[in-house]
């Protein structure tokens, strides 16, 4: 029990510091930057988390009973999958912040700039399961093998084993989920400044998610 208890927090703990790896926040930011409000994020974000943490305990806990390991070629086609991913992501957010139109709006005394790119209606729905695709992904590539390898070493038992993989996925979703919403609130709050500074955000988020699937694409073809 005693044993039980600390290893569920420490998996927690860890599935939490996981989730802020820079592929998977660049990732993440470059979605909630198309629709960026809090709670949209949010949901973002637990969607995302959702994906990752059912590949880490449906591959994960497969290999903890089986004794298996994933080739290495497998996590390496997997780090190239998860560049790409990026790279594509990030040219299309810059692409769409170029299309950005706006004008100033007054309501109740206060004007307030809003901000128009053009989306079809479902494109909401298709962000977050997208998302969750792109989170399964995740689970594969780079420390996916030591996410895999850790609960044995850990908990001895492959019981524990399971117990580590789910609290650890647990972690993730509410890490990122936070860390969405925060970022969906602070995106949300240029689009009351001016076109420019709503763009310039899209667009870093854009370029930082191109540098960091370059480097996953090199990176995995080591």
């Amino acid at each position: 029990m005693t044993d039980t208890a600390l290893l569920i927090p420490t998996a927690i703990a860890l599935g939490a510091l996981h989730s802020f790896a820079p592929d998977h926040l660049a990732a993440v930011s470059v979605f909630v930057s198309r629709k960026p409000s809090w709670r949209n994020a949010l949901g973002l974000g637990a969607r995302w988390g959702m994906g990752h943490s059912l590949t880490v305990v449906v591959v994960g806990g497969m290999l903890a009973l089986s004794g298996l390991q994933l080739p290495e070629r497998f996590e390496t086609t997997a780090e190239r999958a998860v560049g790409i991913v990026l790279v594509l992501l990030g040219i299309f957010a810059i692409s769409r912040a170029q299309k950005l139109h706006g004008h100033w709006h007054e309501h109740e005394g206060t004007r307030h700039w809003h901000l128009h790119s053009h989306r079809s209606s479902d494109a909401h729905g298709h962000d977050h399961g997208a998302l969750m695709g792109i989170g399964m992904l995740h689970g594969l590539a780079g420390t996916g093998a030591l996410v895999v390898a850790l609960p044995v070493a850990i908990a001895g038992s492959r019981a524990g084993a399971l117990i580590f993989l789910a609290a650890f996925g647990l972690g993730t979703i509410l890490s990122m989920s936070l860390f969405s919403a925060a970022a969906g609130w602070l995106l949300s709050a240029t689009t009351t400044l001016s076109r420019n500074v709503h763009r310039g955000a899209i667009v870093l988020a854009g370029l930082l998610s191109v540098g960091v699937g370059v480097w996953w694409m090199v990176a995995g073809g080591r």
